[in-house]
């Protein structure tokens, strides 16, 4: 078993954890016409949606309850009333996630409560589907609030028994945090290849893809995931849990789903990615198509091209439990060895993970280890640039934020054509490290070019 080890200093110098809340408001993103609530102070929205706009350089539609002083002190159940009325009056959600912070668990708010007292005194907006989401920033990091959202989904929207009947062409399919819209759009694809209606949940191939949407700002998400879908989540086919973090989400909805439930980790391998296929093909009942088969050669011939350049190479590694996982059996899989591995917090996930010694810590730590054992790349956020280039070491930027490069929020590291482009991507990150490598000259060396030609013929 893994040893997670937590660093012995009393403070993080360049730390990797983002806060519960962002987690949250990620997953919202995927939810459509939806609003999330920060039940704060204005500097929780704003600091989370400063991190946002600089990874997906998209608008964020994001609102705060706006704490203060004496209504820490007081009560701030007022406040959650009136940013509720305000935003179904002038913004008609579909959907209000109403999530806390540090401050508010401290002060002890009661969301449930707020939006009981909320709905009795305005029926009117009965309509309005209202998540409450409990996501303290001193306790777990992205990774959690991300899971907390969808576990408080299954709960509060799906029934506890499944309405009778059956939908035999639909899928739901639960993503992790480390899937961007390229990911998902790439499952969709697969789940749609084999005539089965994929319900993502959270959806992200809309909202924070990259379109171009026509008309003015909206002030809520665009796409995403319809709650009438979501409602009808106990009547699928199937469930495709994908993520270690998600474990209780899968543990909450198996429960409520007349369908099948299968929990995979990643698909970052080979091996998990024909598992999802074969699962598809026999929910279906279709041939797997060619353009897949396709893909997965292609996969193969990857994996023989870049088998030379990636053989034995080291890495580094920093980000979340689901990230730290799917990469680890990634490397493993190409025969990469992982070395120092850094993690922001304890998670379940990482007491699984497939190496010797995990450090619960920042990237300081991940320096101290790297100098005691160095790596011929890093995996990290953006963070880690400085680091990088101090230790002259490729940086593979992976997680969240990701705000030095362009177009990197949807890039596909998933499915069969996800980890052929990682491959070549890897592969020549290695080739170029090996080729420019300054030629070595011997100082012994004899420089016969400046022998006289007439000593030289007498030789």
């Amino acid at each position: 078993m893994t040893q997670v080890v937590r660093s012995v200093k009393p403070l993080a110098a360049s730390p990797i954890k983002s806060g519960q809340p962002l987690g949250a408001i990620l997953a919202a993103m995927g939810l459509e016409n939806c609003i999330p609530l920060v039940h704060g102070a204005q500097g929780c929205s704003a600091f989370a949606k400063v991190f946002f706009i600089q990874h997906f350089h998209e608008p964020i539609p994001l609102q705060s309850t706006a704490m203060e002083p004496i209504t820490t002190i007081m009560g701030a159940d007022n406040n959650i009333s009136a940013a509720l009325q305000t935003l179904c009056e002038r913004n008609a959600p579909r959907i209000i996630v109403l999530l806390s912070t540090g401050l508010s668990e401290a002060q002890g708010s009661d969301l449930s409560r707020a939006v009981a007292l909320f709905r009795e005194s305005h029926p009117k907006h009965r309509q309005v589907g209202i998540l409450t989401v409990s996501t303290p920033d001193f306790y777990g990091s992205m990774e959690n609030g991300y899971a907390a959202l969808l576990e408080s989904l299954v709960q509060q929207w799906i029934p506890a028994v499944p309405p009778a009947g059956i939908r035999n062409k639909r899928v739901n399919v639960f993503l992790s945090h480390m899937m961007t819209p390229g990911d998902q759009e790439l499952i969709r694809s697969y789940v749609e290849a084999f005539g089965l209606q994929p319900v993502m949940v959270p959806d992200l191939t809309q909202s924070l893809d990259g379109y171009l949407a026509c008309g003015d700002y909206h002030s809520l998400t665009q796409g995403g995931t319809p709650f009438r879908l979501m409602e009808q989540l106990g009547q699928s086919a199937a469930s495709f849990i994908i993520g270690v973090s998600l474990q209780r989400v899968a543990a909450l909805l198996e429960p409520r789903s007349r369908g099948e439930c299968f929990r995979l980790p990643h698909l970052m391998t080979l091996q998990q990615m024909d598992e999802f296929i074969l699962q598809l093909h026999r929910i279906s009942g279709r041939e797997v198509p060619a353009w897949i088969e396709r893909q997965r050669g292609q996969l193969l011939d990857a994996m023989i091209d870049c088998h030379g350049a990636l053989q034995g190479s080291r890495l580094a590694m920093a980000a979340e439990a689901d990230l730290l996982r799917a990469w680890v059996d990634f490397a493993r899989s190409q025969g990469m060895d992982v070395g120092s591995v850094v993690a922001p917090v304890n998670q379940p996930g990482l007491a699984a993970l497939p190496v010797e010694t995990v450090v619960l810590g920042d990237l300081e730590d991940l320096s101290d280890l790297l100098a005691a054992n160095p790596a011929d790349m890093v995996f990290a956020n953006s963070h880690a640039s400085g680091l990088a280039e101090r230790l002259d070491i490729p940086l593979i930027r992976t997680g969240f934020p990701i705000y030095d490069r362009l177009g990197e929020f949807r890039r596909t590291r998933q499915g069969y054509a996800g980890m052929r482009d990682t491959l070549f991507e890897l592969g020549n990150v290695m080739e170029h490290r090996r080729h420019h490598q300054p030629v070595y000259h011997s100082p012994l060396k004899q420089d016969f070019s400046r022998i006289p030609a007439e000593q030289d013929s007498g030789l």
